[in-house]
This record gives C-alpha cells, sequence and structure tokens, in this order.
C-alpha cells in the first residue's frame, strides 16, 4: 500500500473516531509530513481519502433496499421457481 494510501486510512480512522478533533487531526497530520520530509505527499493523501469516503458511500448506497430492488428480487425468485418446477 502506497505511503499516501496509509496516511489516508490513519486519518480516515481517527477523524471517525472523535468528529470533534477533526481540525487537530490535520494540523497533527501537516507537522508529522513536515517532520518526516513527506510534505509532498499532502495531494496525493488527499485523493487517497476522497477515494475513502467515495467507496464508503458507494457501499452506504448499495446496502440500501429500495422498493423496485426488492420487487426485482421477488419477481426474479418467483421466475426461478417457476422455471425450476417444469
Amino acid at each position: 500500500m502506497p505511503t499516501a494510501a496509509l496516511y489516508a486510512k490513519a486519518l480516515r480512522e481517527a477523524a471517525q473516531q472523535d468528529q470533534m478533533k477533526a481540525k487537530a487531526l490535520l494540523g497533527n497530520l501537516h507537522s508529522a509530513l513536515l517532520r518526516r520530509g513527506h510534505q509532498k505527499l499532502l495531494p496525493a493523501i488527499l485523493s487517497e481519502y476522497e477515494k475513502l469516503e467515495l467507496a464508503d458511500e458507494r457501499s452506504k448506497m448499495r446496502s440500501t433496499i429500495s422498493p423496485q430492488s426488492e420487487r426485482n428480487r421477488v419477481l426474479l425468485e418467483l421466475y426461478r421457481r417457476l422455471v425450476s418446477s417444469n
């Protein structure tokens, strides 16, 4: 896993634990990047963080069951029973 992805994952996990400290986390991340000489990774970390957020949002969308998807599931199940009975 690239370094930027590791930073983004750690930042996201820390931000999820305590939403109130999000600004402090960003300040701490910036100072840690400066100490380690990784400040050029900041745009890549932002990009990876956005990817993680988008993946989480998409997984939530897929997990919600809409009336249309439930209807399709029931119809498909009925069709399979009908086909298998012949």
